[in-house]
């Protein structure tokens, strides 16, 4: 994925500190040329939203692949958005058990998983900071992302129509490494159109 970027100029991935999410944003402006176009996975997403929030005129688009969404029904009735949800934590557990992983993080990774548990319960503060979001917004998501279920992907772009939304039907939560190639198709035209848009 890294070298399909490099064509729109240098790409960087920065070490941020550890800690809440204000302090990783406000390190993920630093050190890159601006304005810049932010990639973020995961709660990488949440923290490229407040970084492009905090600084609307140094960012020239953001990409959220696979990123925090809080949770949605997204049009369905409670019953059937709750047993869709567990499905996905049955299919997460067993993703986990099969790749060894342990299913309790620790430490920075604990503090990180509450942060987001919290804005999964204030959907509002995250589409605040959002609103603040002045840049072009693609959203990549995979189907089968059993972290972060689609249809709350789904809903987010909705509330936002701003945002453009592109969904793959496989590469779970890390569709950027899982599927490179789909990944740079979705992604590549929205930053060609960005790119002419910007001159």
């Amino acid at each position: 994925m890294r070298t399909g970027l490099e064509r729109y100029g240098p790409v960087f991935t920065p070490d941020l500190p550890r800690g809440d999410l204000e302090t990783m944003a406000a390190a993920a402006r630093i050190g890159v040329p601006k304005p810049a176009i932010l990639v973020g996975h995961s709660i990488g997403g949440i923290v490229a939203l407040r970084a492009a929030a905090l600084d609307p005129a140094a960012v020239a688009g953001l990409v959220l692949t696979d990123s925090f969404f809080p949770p949605a029904r997204n049009g369905r009735s409670r019953a059937a958005a709750l047993a869709d949800y567990g499905s996905h934590r049955v299919a997460l557990v067993r993703e986990m058990a099969a790749s060894g992983a342990r299913p309790r993080p620790r430490g920075d990774a604990a503090r990180g998983m509450r942060a987001l548990a919290r804005l999964g319960l204030r959907p509002g503060e995250l589409h605040a900071t959002a609103d603040r979001v002045r840049a072009p917004v693609m959203v990549i998501h995979a189907r089968d992302d059993h972290h972060v279920p689609v249809d709350f992907a789904v809903a987010a772009a909705a509330r936002h129509p701003s945002w453009t939304l592109a969904l793959l039907e496989r590469g779970g939560h890390n569709a950027h490494v899982e599927r490179p190639a789909e990944w740079l198709a979705a992604a590549v035209p929205w930053l060609e159109g960005i790119s002419a848009a910007g001159g």
